[in-house]
């Protein structure tokens, strides 16, 4: 049998008169012959794509626009053209072979999975169900065939984050369907007597199809993506004995395939996609503002809420995927303020910590106005906390640091805020604390998926149901990912046993409710930590800074675009670097994904288009107010296990006119540890990097990365 990727879904997460309902979860399988091996799913950081080759190819299994599909074949065609440049999404229809791909024992396979548990509760399956087991059998059996010849021609199935994608017949449009011959392979007529259907109920119903028995079929517009390639296998086929790897690891370099394991390893991380990033400069008409892939989308405030999680206490799943995809393959998350235009306050503060700035670097040039020099903060206790004003590159680059004074929420330096004008010192506090609220959820959410993925709250047995309890034992797994992952086993007659419905969810609840504390006791808001038991020394200085920034292009320039790079690619010593969307765009994030510079404020200026077209609402805040721009850093890289890496950004500026900024770093606070057991779960289930900073002080990690090559 063709050895076939297949995600195959659980059988057992919903249940009806004790019987199970099928439902999707994101579980890859290995499929071979009859073998099923765990291959757990990551959420994927970073892709090699080679388009230009991949369609340079025209392999012989694939078909121009103009020639007519062939009926019991396997051939990939285009629904909807060749992607266009720089992008890598299209519509693709594909032809199978299903004798080739051996689809009837595989189908024979997802339906015997589906039997088993309701065979097991001693009643006979209702009508009813076995109809829906028959039609999701053929359903998942030729999406997963469909996947692997996807990936024969260079493409993967883009199903996006939305669950429902993986449902029956949302996946691709069937529009041939023909029955083999269960003894020779062949074509046959079904019990009907035709030899084509057009759906597969029809096939079922009318064509008398049961599992076991081989189809071909044509399958179109699938959602699909050029592939990624491995960068790591193809360094390794170039390395076969390891010579390259070595004399990489005794300079200090960190291989694609290599895990990061230290703070060392981190920083060599960091500083090697910093390096990697495009030099180059495009004009703002011709930055890149993302496809149509869901990561791309504007998230809404209120959706990331803890009290918006689930009733149960864990993370709302569709929330977390989104933040997910935005922060790993694409560097960043915009977030929208105003939930769709239902709510204006957090917008309308944030409109006045915008004229607070203006005002600032307008006074700063008057005589009267006398800003303290960049110097360390009293009260932080780091070298690298300070505050003051800083101007380089004869005033093309103008900043203030700031901070706040926990007790009384003070913005310091106090000298300041004669220049930010009337309220202007106190609008700026107003909008630290949104921003710092919208980072500590992101970061919530992050840890937390990346802790319920690792299995770090699991534990078999700690809530045990009964032999009343309705809930399928697998828990919404697939027994064999169940099985390889150590949560499932089987007893001596052969029965499955292991980890219930209820501590699946469970796992998840204390994922969420340990990011949760985590983002309370460790990230600085800028307020003092009150009832909490955790050893601290946080000082009288919050550790995370409010960065007021100008940046100008002065420079004439004799190449085609007015832009240049101002301040250099780097990453951040933060969980995450929260930058409001400024009316003037020039922040660029290198998208993992695409793989060339992101300007995510142009994202965010095209969605304000659809919800305010008119401009209506500019007489209660300029449009850039709605959003905030959410960055991981460093320190989330440590805690999401490295699902997450710290997002590799730059600042670009036209010779047109000055862009402002005013990005917060969230960090953290000083004289606390990171305890991986309290906030991460299992020591045990952590990755070597989490490992080795478990115990560590919040501040030696933040010293040890601060200096890095990466922080500019």
């Amino acid at each position: 049998m063709v050895t076939i990727a297949a995600k195959a879904l659980a059988a057992v997460v919903l249940v009806v008169d004790s019987f199970p309902i099928v439902s999707s979860f994101s579980a890859k399988l290995l499929i071979t012959s009859n073998q099923f091996q765990c291959q757990p799913k990551r959420f994927t950081s970073s892709k090699f794509i080679l388009s230009s080759q991949i369609w340079a190819s025209n392999s012989e299994n694939e078909l121009s626009a103009t020639e007519e599909p062939e009926i019991g074949t396997t051939w990939v065609g285009t629904s909807s053209g060749k992607p266009e440049d720089g992008k890598s999404l299209v519509d693709l229809d594909i032809g199978i072979d299903g004798k080739s791909y051996g689809i009837g024992a595989l189908s024979k396979q997802m339906h015997d999975a589906l039997t088993s548990v309701a065979k097991k509760r001693g009643s006979d399956i209702p009508d009813e169900l076995k109809s829906v087991y028959l039609l999701y059998a053929m359903d998942a059996s030729a999406k997963e065939v469909v996947k692997a010849t996807l990936e024969n021609s260079g493409f993967v199935m883009n199903l996006g984050d939305d669950p429902g994608m993986e449902d029956i017949g949302q996946w691709g449009s069937v529009d041939m369907i023909t029955l083999l011959d269960s003894v020779s392979g062949e074509a046959a007529a079904g019990s009907d007597g035709r030899k084509i259907y057009s759906s597969w109920s029809d096939a079922i119903t009318k064509g008398g199809w049961s599992p076991g028995q081989g189809y071909s079929f044509v399958v179109r517009n699938v959602p699909s993506r050029v592939k990624g390639v491995d960068l790591g296998a193809l360094l390794k086929s170039m390395d076969p004995d390891g010579t390259l790897a070595q004399e990489a690891k005794e300079k200090g370099i960190l291989m694609p395939y290599d895990d990061v394991e230290s703070l060392a390893d981190l920083a060599s991380d960091c500083m090697q996609r910093v390096r990697a990033a495009p030099q180059g400069a495009t004009d703002e008409k011709d930055a890149y503002i993302g496809d149509d892939d869901k990561g791309y989308n504007v998230i809404s405030r209120s959706s990331m809420l803890l009290e918006n999680r689930n009733f149960d206490g864990s993370e709302n799943f569709k929330t977390l995927l989104h933040v997910m995809d935005s922060l790993a393959n694409h560097g960043c998350l915009v977030v929208d303020l105003t939930d769709g235009d239902k709510s204006h306050d957090s917008a309308k503060k944030m409109s006045n910590m915008w004229r607070a700035t203006e005002s600032l670097f307008k006074n700063a040039k008057d005589e009267g106005v006398n800003l303290p020099s960049m110097h360390v903060a009293d009260g932080v206790g780091s070298s690298h906390a300070v505050v003051g004003f800083q101007s380089v590159n004869d005033g093309d680059q103008q900043f203030l640091e700031t901070r706040l004074r926990r007790l009384d929420g003070i913005l310091l330096p106090e000298e300041s805020h004669a220049a930010m004008g009337e309220g202007g010192a106190e609008s700026m506090t107003e909008a630290f604390r949104i921003m710092a609220e919208v980072g500590k959820d992101v970061v919530r959410i992050a840890t937390a998926a990346s802790s319920f993925e690792a299995g770090a709250f699991q534990t078999v047995g700690s809530v045990v149901s009964d032999e009343g309890d309705d809930s399928p034992s697998i828990a919404g797994l697939t027994f064999e990912e169940a099985s390889a992952s150590g949560i499932w086993e089987e007893d001596e007659d052969g029965f499955e046993r292991g980890a219930s419905k209820r501590d699946i969810s469970r796992s998840k609840i204390l994922a969420s409710e340990a990011a949760d504390l985590l983002t309370k006791e460790i990230m600085d808001d800028g307020r003092p930590l009150l009832d909490s038991d955790v050893e601290h020394n946080e000082g009288s200085v919050s550790m995370s800074p409010h960065r007021m920034c100008k940046y100008s292009n002065c420079k004439k320039s004799k190449k085609k675009s007015n832009t240049r790079e101002i301040f250099g690619a780097h990453t951040d010593t933060s969980f995450v670097t929260i930058v409001p969307a400024a009316s003037v765009s020039g922040l660029e994030v290198f998208d993992e994904d695409s793989l060339q510079w992101y300007r995510p404020e142009l994202r965010a200026r095209k969605h304000s288009k659809q919800l305010d077209p008119e401009r209506e609402k500019d007489e209660l805040f300029p449009w850039h107010c709605r959003y905030l721009i959410v960055m991981p850093g460093e320190l989330l890289q440590i805690t999401s296990r490295n699902n997450i890496p710290a997002s590799v950004h730059r600042v670009v500026a036209s010779t047109d006119r000055p862009r402002m900024s005013a990005p917060v770093l969230l960090r953290a606070r000083p004289g606390t540890t990171i305890n991986v057991e309290r906030y991460m779960g299992s020591l045990e289930k952590a990755d070597g990097l989490l490992k080795s900073c478990h115990g560590m002080k919040m501040e030696d990690i933040h010293d040890a990365l601060q200096a890095s090559p990466t922080q500019p």
